[in-house]
């Protein structure tokens, strides 16, 4: 396998992932059609604290990892 085709490969699967609704958009589609759109919107603003707060722990742990080994990124 070549350096392309991986990163074709790569990119085709990332596509797909993207465009493919997951299980947090059945929740607001479930929460508008079956109460209400505010229920929905409050459903979207918990999702997206929670993607939010995901993205800000894994930063500080990755953060964490790369000082704690910065003997192994001296030249």
């Amino acid at each position: 396998m070549t350096v392309t085709s991986a990163l074709l490969s790569f990119a085709v699967v990332a596509a797909l992932m993207t465009l493919v609704p997951g299980v947090d958009t059945a929740l607001i589609l479930r929460s508008a059609v079956a109460r209400s759109r505010a229920e929905a919107a409050v459903a979207a603003l918990g999702i997206c604290t929670g993607v939010l707060a995901w993205g800000v722990i894994a930063a500080a742990g990755a953060s964490a990892v790369l000082a704690a080994s910065q003997l192994a990124y001296q030249s």
